[in-house]
């Protein structure tokens, strides 16, 4: 609870002394770590924060909101079934590109991601793709740092996004320089693009849905003030704060958020993205021309080339 307290994202609209007296009111009596373990989603949600969880013995206990974005099936089914980039060209002048979630949340395959992303952009790329779809829909989070450093050549240089404490500060940039990402200064992968140059404003369409979520937000918010980019689908998921993590013993450890997520020009997302042209369900991962979404992402681009 001490923890909690100093670290959770919306400490400061908690009433502590109640919250810390109904909590030790449900924990009267408990013996083992076992006997408190229900009450943790129950604190979560009186924090507002259904991002974090509790991990003990590799189970989660966290707040299962339910009132979250709305998934389709087809949807549900897409995320289990592809777990790898994927490329393909949409005809001649459209390149597609899938990039799915990842669990490299403890940062050992940063440069395999990064790579997996340029070599399937670099597959596909020629001199006749004059825009780009980038299908962000099946991409539940992870590690965002690799994904956001495998797209570096559409985002530009610069400021991409951020993280914001509560109290509006900045608590690292995400920097796109030469064509490297960074957080501040620190430097996520040295992977470079080997493949035909990418126009620099080129357009793109991103797709994106319910199941868009965590570091899969956070990747979509990066191309967010880009010139010639458009969100297309269905809001996202509404995971849109970072996670920081203690540990507690050698069996659990806590997850938090604590921080916000902002684009490019400073705009903060509490909560989710909303698309910018709205298309609900309609979705066909194997037949890409029979996708509505899709669809919609090719009637702009050909008007924004």
């Amino acid at each position: 609870m001490n923890i909690i307290e100093a670290n959770a994202l919306n400490s400061k609209n908690v009433n502590w002394k109640i919250l810390r007296e109904n909590v030790y009111d449900k924990a009267s009596g408990a013996k083992r770590y076992e006997d408190i373990l229900a009450i943790y989603p129950y604190i979560f949600e009186q924090i507002d924060d259904h991002h974090g969880s509790l991990k003990y013995k590799n189970k989660t206990y966290s707040w299962n909101k339910t009132d979250g974005a709305k998934v389709n099936n087809t949807i549900k089914v897409a995320t289990k079934r592809y777990s790898s980039v994927r490329s393909e060209k949409i005809g001649k002048k459209i390149g597609y590109i899938l990039i799915p979630g990842n669990n490299d949340f403890r940062g050992q395959r940063m440069d395999s991601i990064s790579r997996e992303i340029k070599t399937a952009i670099a597959k596909i790329n020629d001199m006749n793709i004059k825009g780009w779809i980038i299908d962000l829909r099946i991409n539940t989070g992870g590690n965002m740092y690799p994904m956001i450093a495998g797209l570096t050549e559409f985002l530009g240089e610069g400021r991409v996004g951020g993280f914001i404490t509560p109290s509006h500060q900045p608590d690292g940039d995400w920097i796109i320089k030469n064509g490297t990402f960074y957080v501040d200064s620190v430097k996520v992968s040295p992977v470079k693009y080997e493949g035909h140059p990418i126009k620099k404003d080129a357009p793109i369409a991103i797709l994106i849905s319910g199941n868009t979520a965590s570091s899969g937000e956070m990747t979509a918010i990066t191309t967010i003030g880009r010139n010639k980019s458009i969100l297309i689908g269905e809001p996202t998921g509404g995971y849109t704060t970072t996670n920081l993590g203690f540990k507690l013993n050698e069996y659990s450890g806590l997850n938090l958020a604590v921080d916000y997520a902002s684009d490019r020009n400073g705009k903060v997302y509490p909560k989710n993205i909303n698309p910018d042209i709205l298309v609900s369900n309609g979705d066909n991962f194997e037949f890409l021309k029979k996708d509505e979404k899709v669809k919609k992402a090719i009637s702009w681009l050909r008007k924004n080339k």
